[in-house]
C-alpha cells in the first residue's frame, strides 16, 4: 500500500513538472538587428573628435611676413694717397784700398786715372769748400816712393787751398791710390779748370784735370 502510494506521488510530481515546464523555460530572445550605417556614423564621430583634439594640440600656424630691409649705400672707397719717395744721391768716394793691375804702359813712370769726384761740370756755389778725388793706378815699371813722390798743382785756374801734397804711402806697379786735394770754389761765377800731376824725383807724370762751374 505504501509502495503504491510512493509511486503515485512520484508520478504526480513528474506530471506537475512537465506541466509547468513551458513557463520555466525563458522565451527565446529575438536576434538583434545590425544597422550597417552605424559603422560609418562611428567613424565620422571618431574622426571629428580626433580633428578637434589635433587642433587643440597643434600650435597656431604662423603666416610668414616679408620685411623689406633698407638698401645699404656702399661705403665710399678711399682714394689712394700718393706716396712720394725722395731719392738722395750720395757721392761715391773712390776706395783707397790698393788693387793690383797687371797692365803696363812700358814707361818708367806712368799712371791711369780710373775715376774722379766730383765729375766735370759739377755746379758749386761761390766760395763753396769741397774735395777733389782722383783714383789712379800705377801702370809704370817703377814704384812711387812716398819719400820722394808727391802730387802738385800744374796749370790752370787756382782754386785749391794748398799747391802740393805728399803721397801718404808708396805705390807699387799695378797698385791704386787715392789722390785728394782740398779745394774752394772761386768767388766769381764762371767755369774753372785745374790740372794736377804726380812727381817722383825729376819725373812728372799722371795728368789729373777737373772742371767745375760756379754760380
Amino acid at each position: 500500500m505504501q509502495r503504491n502510494l510512493r509511486i503515485f506521488s512520484f508520478l504526480l510530481i513528474a506530471a506537475l513538472v512537465l506541466a509547468c515546464a513551458p513557463t520555466l523555460v525563458p522565451a527565446s530572445v529575438p536576434a538583434p538587428t545590425f544597422d550597417p550605417n552605424s559603422i560609418n556614423t562611428a567613424i565620422v564621430l571618431t574622426a571629428g573628435a580626433a580633428a578637434t583634439q589635433t587642433a587643440l594640440m597643434m600650435p597656431p600656424s604662423l603666416t610668414p611676413t616679408v620685411t623689406m630691409l633698407p638698401s645699404k649705400t656702399p661705403a665710399p672707397t678711399e682714394s689712394p694717397t700718393p706716396t712720394f719717395i725722395f731719392i738722395l744721391s750720395t757721392p761715391t768716394v773712390p776706395s783707397s784700398t790698393p788693387t793690383l793691375d797687371t797692365s803696363d804702359s812700358g814707361a818708367q813712370f806712368a799712371c791711369r786715372v780710373d775715376s774722379k769726384t766730383p765729375p766735370d761740370d759739377t755746379v758749386f756755389a761761390r766760395g763753396a769748400d769741397f774735395d777733389a778725388h782722383w783714383l789712379v793706378t800705377n801702370i809704370g815699371k817703377n814704384a812711387w816712393d812716398s819719400n820722394n813722390a808727391d802730387y802738385r798743382y800744374n796749370s790752370g785756374d787756382k782754386f785749391h787751398k794748398a799747391p802740393i801734397y805728399d803721397l801718404n804711402k808708396s805705390v807699387s806697379p799695378g797698385r791704386q791710390t787715392d789722390i785728394v786735394v782740398d779745394m774752394k770754389a772761386p768767388d766769381s761765377a764762371g767755369t774753372y779748370t785745374t790740372t794736377w800731376k804726380i812727381t817722383s824725383g825729376k819725373n812728372t807724370f799722371c795728368s789729373m784735370k777737373l772742371t767745375i762751374i760756379v754760380k
